[in-house]
């Protein structure tokens, strides 16, 4: 088995930035190779082959061994190099905790990325003469629940997602802001009515390796934003995020038109 770990990844996703922080942060060696995802690169049956059936990134070579999914990288990583035990937790309880909320995250705080993706990116793979409204407002309101959870549950008590320390969860949950944050996503009074996931976001963000891993989101989506950066992309397929999917939580089927619905009740 190699020596050396291949981590596959873009840094304009997520997920990968997720799994790359937790290998900065535990001081895990690896090579570092990006995948340009602007091209079709990773959807060829070649790729698919070789590293990933769904194609997707980011994924974990280590020799022979391949771990897809950014928390399935996490759990063998640290249990490849026994991390510290805050990670994922050092009983059950601690350990439980964090698998409810990867759990939880990743059909709700991970498919909000949908508000992100639709107004950022969409434009530049299908055109800025189509209309993205509906996938953005779909993206919006599994967001708005989402951090509204993040708000009222994960930190009503403590200064992490799980606990006192920081874990995983933190990590994939900060890396999903980071996008809103960067591309201005979430307006600045919906900001101000979750005090919680501010001071949250304020702290897991002073960490030199979120610094270090969220440079290029922050640089690239200021550029598109500030400076009309294009991105040239040859693709023409994306994940559907957030464009098929009602909230998770109790807020109802919220995409049928109505004018006083969730997201302008959260925006009021």
């Amino acid at each position: 088995m190699s020596s050396k770990l291949r981590y596959l990844h873009h840094p304009a996703s997520q997920p990968c930035r997720t799994a790359r922080q937790f290998m900065v942060e535990n001081d895990i060696a690896f090579e570092d190779e990006v995948v340009d995802i602007t091209t079709n690169i990773n959807e060829t049956q070649e790729f698919r082959d070789e590293y990933n059936p769904t194609g997707q990134v980011p994924i974990l070579c280590d020799g022979d061994i391949r771990v897809w999914e950014n928390v399935a990288i996490g759990r063998y990583l640290n249990e490849k190099f026994d991390c510290p035990a805050h990670w994922f937790g050092a009983t059950l309880e601690e350990r439980t905790r964090v698998n409810i909320y990867v759990q939880w995250y990743a059909y709700t705080l991970r498919l909000g990325g949908g508000a992100f993706h639709w107004t950022i990116f969409a434009p530049m793979i299908y055109g800025k003469d189509k209309d993205f409204s509906a996938e953005r407002r779909k993206g919006y309101h599994v967001l708005y629940e989402s951090i509204g959870m993040m708000e009222n549950y994960w930190l009503k008590n403590s200064d992490y997602v799980c606990g006192d320390e920081i874990t995983y969860a933190d990590l994939a949950a900060f890396h999903e802001m980071v996008s809103h944050h960067a591309g201005n996503i979430i307006p600045e009074k919906v900001w101000d009515k979750h005090p919680r996931l501010q001071a949250w976001f304020e702290r897991v963000a002073e960490r030199p390796a979120s610094k270090a891993v969220s440079d290029w989101q922050y640089e690239v989506i200021g550029q598109i934003l500030n400076d009309g950066l294009e991105i040239p992309f040859s693709r023409r397929t994306a994940v559907l995020k957030g464009t098929e999917v009602h909230g998770g939580q109790n807020n109802g089927i919220p995409h049928l038109g109505e004018k006083d619905d969730f997201i302008s009740q959260v925006e009021a």
